[in-house]
């Protein structure tokens, strides 16, 4: 699976969590431009889609471990791992998602 085709427009500071063949993706909009990672809590394994974001900041719901969402950085918290980014583009109204298989 080496892309996955997105037909949403996010506003600002928005985030969805995004399923596609067992692939968890969080997809964020900070100041017009898309970032995507793994959705999934280096730590905890929950969905990261589920917490909060604030700024570039991704917080887990769980034990509020943060990722930058633009690097997938871990920034503070119990992880210390960082989280898996995917190199995201446009074609007209299309998010386009290039994913890994690993």
């Amino acid at each position: 699976m080496p892309e996955i085709v997105v037909n949403a427009d996010l506003g600002d500071g928005e985030m969805i969590g995004i399923e596609e063949e067992g692939k968890h993706v969080l997809l964020t909009r900070i100041a017009g431009e898309y970032f995507a990672m793994s959705d999934i809590c280096s730590h905890a394994r929950v969905l990261l889609s589920k917490g909060k974001l604030k700024g570039v900041s991704v917080t887990c719901p769980l034990h509020g471990a943060r990722f930058d969402v633009r690097s997938g950085r871990c920034l503070s918290g119990p992880p210390k791992m960082d989280i898996e980014t995917y190199r995201v583009s446009r074609e007209d109204d299309r998010i386009i998602i290039s994913v890994s298989d690993g």
